[in-house]
């Protein structure tokens, strides 16, 4: 099982470092190529190509380090490869070794554009105990790399306010498994790190403990290295490097998950461990330690049901915990097929989440029943011999036509029950009343991109780009629907909110706090699908913001794991501000108005340039026009029609024989 570290690499990256516990089973025993870098003094290793599906750490995506801020494709297609090449880098195979293995992945923003560089060079380091670096992969990602090691995510990361939804994988050994295994074996002279490590006739080995080196290098520019043997190879110049360490070791150590059946009944425990105990004490430290610290456990659990060979999943629960850190949390699975079902699996997943800052340390466990009857749709029943009766006993109050009010109406009495002659007879009507309710409706791009849209009524409404938007609060019951926008292909589309989030939030800033308002999350008065969200802010919450002096409103989004990232910024004015709302709607407009002007003269010149063109040469002669937006057409002195035989409506030719 691999323990999950998030750091932070660029504005654009997060790297999530998922490191093999000591003694882990999970190994490769496939080569290594060891290279002695006499450029910078440093070794690198990766693995030969055949590895690519165990490692992602192969030579035909690697790049190495050479003088003067350069790296070098390795591009094993190349006949000489650069390592046989260059003679000051040498190589040679590592064989024979079972290597525990790290992953690494680097996680990408949503709307990185990959195109705003040649290259991006991808390195994780580590230091030998003379110091000398050992680069443990170094992967180059540009055009002819991206379509092999880019990955899309089904489920994006929302972490630190932002969506992460592509990333790159990578394996490299495990440097806290080959150090215990160098500073435990009696003969380490034959352990991996001493073979990667060499020096002279001995070897290093690794410091212990150090903290791992991740960084990212940008290259804007693509030189080819020429070579006197016809051969040219390809090199990158790094414009910004960016370097983060991530600790082997830390206070989180001792935090794992627990699940089981119960022996007190038939459903399951399960919680965060410290120590092989609940966390009370381990978050009252935290969140006293500092002030920005307000951990909390999000919990998540997927239960699958084995039928035949095959594994379907049955439900899925996901829930975060904010109290009760000292006791077990109790769950009684229902599983659909439970009478053909052979076993359940149970995937358990729980975050210890720091919800000011977004810090993560991820457990998982997994828990198997061989017997899962007992969850099954209906509980088991015991029949007893003498059941018990359930009665239903109704008391109903009679009164008189006369003693009912406009506001107390009683049915007729009982036939049974005598009346006088005086009594009246009275109708019950029922009336139906509808209260309107009045939205504030916004509509609101995620995007920088503002835009005009034209509704059914031909009338233009503005869409606000993120930060734009300025909308009236009233001192009293506000409902606030807004229609969120993206922009693709050139134009503004309704964003799709129900694969985003299973909660979206208003957030408003004020003197005391934020003040959160959750969606209305109702069917009839929301599409989320074409992007419409409506939020109901009461009386009370309403003077509260008015009062603040900080106009700032948010939309975030909410995970099931509590996670909270913001979708969209813009700011609220009181009914006297109502002059800014329309000089924000008068800004757009202009901005967009103008934008059409420009766009429209430019296609009016381009036409024009065009057909004074065409018009200067000679008509005798097959002229092309390339007038933008038509078709290319021949221009020609006369076109003749020709019937073809057998056509069924020959084209009218008018002939210039009288008839007579």
């Amino acid at each position: 099982m691999r323990e999950s570290r998030f750091v932070n690499l660029t504005p654009y990256c997060i790297v999530e470092y998922m490191l093999q516990e000591l003694g882990s089973t999970d190994i490769v025993n496939d080569d290594f190529i060891l290279i002695q870098n006499d450029y910078l003094d440093v070794h690198q290793i990766f693995n030969p190509d055949g590895s690519f599906n165990e490692t992602r750490n192969i030579q035909d995506l690697t790049a190495l380090p050479i003088d003067g801020g350069r790296y070098v494709y390795l591009d094993s297609e190349k006949i000489p490869d650069y390592i046989d090449y260059d003679d000051k880098i040498t190589a040679s195979t590592i064989s024979g070794f079972n290597v525990t293995l790290d992953k690494v992945r680097f996680h990408f923003i949503a709307g990185f554009d990959f195109n705003d560089f040649r290259a991006l060079v991808l390195s994780i380091k580590n230091k030998e105990n003379d110091t000398k670096l050992n680069v443990f992969s170094s992967i180059l990602f540009n055009q002819d790399t991206s379509g092999t090691l880019l990955t899309f995510n089904p489920k994006p990361l929302y972490i630190t306010n932002a969506m992460y939804d592509r990333y790159i994988d990578v394996y490299v050994p495990s440097i806290k498994n080959i150090n215990e295994e160098f500073n435990t074996s009696p003969s380490q002279a034959t352990t991996f790190a001493a073979a990667i490590t060499p020096k002279g006739s001995s070897y290093t080995g690794f410091i212990t403990n150090n903290p791992i080196i991740v960084s990212i290098d940008e290259c804007e520019i693509q030189e080819n290295i020429d070579t006197p043997i016809g051969v040219t190879y390809e090199s990158y110049q790094i414009s910004n490097h960016f370097e983060t360490s991530v600790s082997q070791s830390n206070e989180f150590d001792g935090v794992g998950a627990y699940i089981n059946e119960s022996s007190n009944g038939d459903y399951l425990e399960f919680f965060l461990t410290y120590n092989g105990g609940f966390p009370e004490d381990l978050i009252s430290i935290l969140n006293r330690r500092n002030p920005a610290n307000d951990y909390i456990i999000a919990h998540e659990l997927t239960i699958y049901e084995q039928i035949g060979s095959s594994f379907i999943e049955s439900s899925r629960l996901a829930f975060f915990q904010d109290n009760n850190f000292d006791e077990a949390n109790l769950y009684r699975p229902v599983l659909k097929n439970a009478n053909n079902a052979v076993s359940m699996s149970i995937d358990y997943i729980v975050r210890l989440v720091n919800r000011l800052n977004g810090d993560q340390v991820i457990r998982e466990a997994s828990f198997i029943v061989n017997s899962p009857k007992k969850y099954g749709l209906q509980l088991l029943k015991l029949e007893l011999q003498d059941k018990p009766q359930s009665q239903i006993v109704y008391n109903k109050i009679y009164k008189k036509n006369f003693e009912a009010t406009e506001l107390f109406i009683d049915p007729s009495q009982s036939s049974a029950t005598s009346s006088s002659a005086n009594d009246t007879v009275t109708q019950v009507i029922t009336k139906t009343e509808y209260v309107p309710l009045f939205f504030n409706s916004s509509k609101i791009s995620i995007s920088k991109k503002s835009s005009l849209v034209t509704e059914t009524d031909n009338m233009e409404t503005v869409i606000f780009p993120n930060g734009d938007l300025r909308f009236i609060l009233s001192p009293f019951d506000n409902y606030l629907k807004f229609q969120l926008y993206t922009y693709q292909s050139d134009k503004s589309v309704p964003l799709d909110l129900n694969i985003n989030a299973s909660v979206y939030r208003a957030v408003f800033e004020t003197t005391s706090g934020k003040v959160k308002i959750d969606n209305l999350n109702d069917a009839t008065k929301e599409n989320l699908s074409n992007g419409e969200i409506i939020f109901n802010i009461p009386e009370s919450s309403s003077e509260e913001i008015l009062e603040s002096l900080d106009n700032s409103f948010y939309i975030t989004s909410v995970t099931k794991d509590g996670t909270e990232t913001m979708i969209y910024n813009g700011e609220w004015r009181n009914p006297s501000q109502q002059s800014d709302v329309d000089a924000a709607i008068a800004i757009i407009k202009a901005e967009n108005d103008a934008l059409t002007q420009t766009t429209l003269t430019e296609i009016n010149d381009s036409i024009k340039e065009a057909v004074d063109k065409a018009e200067s040469t000679v008509v005798n002669e097959s002229v092309d026009i390339d007038v933008p937006g038509f078709v290319k057409k021949k221009v020609r002195k006369s076109i003749s029609a020709v019937n073809k035989f057998g056509m069924k409506y020959p084209t009218s030719i008018k002939s210039s024989r009288k008839d007579t």
